[in-house]
């Protein structure tokens, strides 16, 4: 039979041995949250040893483009609009109309001037061919008179002719010199008119030539034309609306060509190199669609640098403060036709920068292949002006 002793050292020791299972459970426990504590730190060392440390990461980072404000190239009142807010345009397509009354008037103006100007030249050259005919004439007429004096002043001494027939010689003489010279200065002056030159490169035929094709380049530029391919993204004009030259009219964004421009903090910028790959996302696609760019520029200045008021930082209290430094990142022309972005979008940009081979200054990589820096619609003009000019003057040559 237990007595009342032995049963309370039973329970002693059945509470020490639960203790001391307790014990071990906890640091069973605390063993394993130490070695899950540890190997996430390793798997974290290693992540950003292998990783990390060659990307960075920026959520300030907007989509840009080229956006193209199309103006008036000329005055006159709006006759009809073509192209409407996000209708996509090509480059030369008519956008704006303007009424063509005052621009074919002053036209009309400038091809009647030209092939007037090219009649009053064609005169002025067939005057020279005149004065060089009366310039022969008058030196036939000065050796007839001086073969008539040299003949009589050998016979005036013998008596066979008179005294005053050998005087009305002399006078024939003095007067066919007189009209030589006369007729000599106007063929100097005719011909200084027209020296070292043709009718259709005269100075007058290309002052003439001049105002007509600003008059037909001005009627062309009745018609407004996109000078690049792209969406209509603001239009200001309205019909009938009385415009001057240089008024804005509408804006083209090149929605093929858009780029992202990052803002990166300064402490991000010791590793990034033009030419590196980036990865980005759009809050519109989501996490489901990655955009493949590259570094294309680093920025030369902060955007507070380039502000209308810039930070006077020498100035009162001041506080440090972490700028950052825009870095432009070119997009693919072909996701971005399967993913259209929009300018403005927010995007999140991640650089990896394991590869610093590239500048850090000096080098925008790709602007070579942009169309929209420079646009060929407004030539055509200027070779139609130059072929219509040459019509009408070869119309009033004779």
């Amino acid at each position: 039979m237990n007595t009342p002793s032995t049963m309370d050292d039973s329970k002693d020791v059945l509470e020490a041995q639960q203790d001391a299972q307790k014990s071990r459970e906890r640091k069973t426990r605390m063993g394993i949250a130490i070695g899950a504590f540890l190997l996430a730190g390793l798997l974290w060392a290693l992540y950003w040893f292998f990783i990390s440390r060659y990307h960075e990461e920026t959520e300030n980072a907007y989509v840009a483009g080229s956006m193209v404000v199309v103006n008036a190239q000329t005055v006159g009142t709006v006759e009809a609009i073509l192209a409407e807010e996000n209708q996509v345009v090509k480059a030369g397509d008519v956008l704006v109309k303007l009424s063509p009354t005052d621009a074919q008037v002053a036209l009309a103006q400038a091809s009647a001037q030209l092939a007037n100007a090219t009649r009053q030249i064609q005169n002025t050259f067939n005057t020279v061919g005149v004065a060089r005919a009366q310039m022969a004439q008058a030196n036939s007429a000065v050796k007839t008179a001086q073969d008539a004096v040299n003949r009589r002043a050998a016979l005036v001494k013998t008596g066979a002719v008179s005294r005053e027939e050998y005087d009305q010689a002399l006078n024939t003489l003095s007067q066919a010199l007189a009209a030589q010279k006369t007729t000599m200065e106007q063929y100097k002056t005719a011909g200084a008119q027209v020296a070292g030159t043709t009718v259709q490169n005269h100075p007058a035929i290309e002052a003439a030539k001049a105002a007509f094709r600003s008059a037909y380049i001005n009627n062309k530029r009745l018609a407004v034309l996109a000078p690049t391919d792209g969406v209509i993204a603001k239009r200001n004009v309205q019909v009938g609306q009385q415009i001057s030259q240089g008024v804005p009219l509408m804006s083209i964004v090149a929605a093929n060509q858009l780029w992202v421009e990052a803002n990166f903090k300064e402490t991000q910028l010791e590793n990034l190199r033009v030419g590196q790959p980036v990865e980005l996302k759009s809050d519109v696609f989501g996490s489901s669609v990655k955009f493949k760019g590259i570094v294309q520029g680093i920025g030369i200045g902060t955007g507070s640098a380039f502000s209308v008021l810039p930070a006077q930082n020498a100035t009162g209290n001041w506080i440090k403060i972490v700028q950052r430094i825009p870095v432009r990142i070119q997009l693919d022309a072909e996701e971005l036709k399967a993913h259209p972005l929009r300018v403005g979008m927010s995007m999140i940009a991640n650089v990896n920068t394991r590869n610093r081979d590239g500048a850090v200054l000096g080098t925008v990589a790709g602007s070579e292949n942009l169309s929209n820096l420079a646009t060929h619609v407004y030539a055509q003009d200027e070779d139609e002006a130059n072929q219509e000019a040459e019509k009408i003057i070869n119309a009033n040559l004779h």
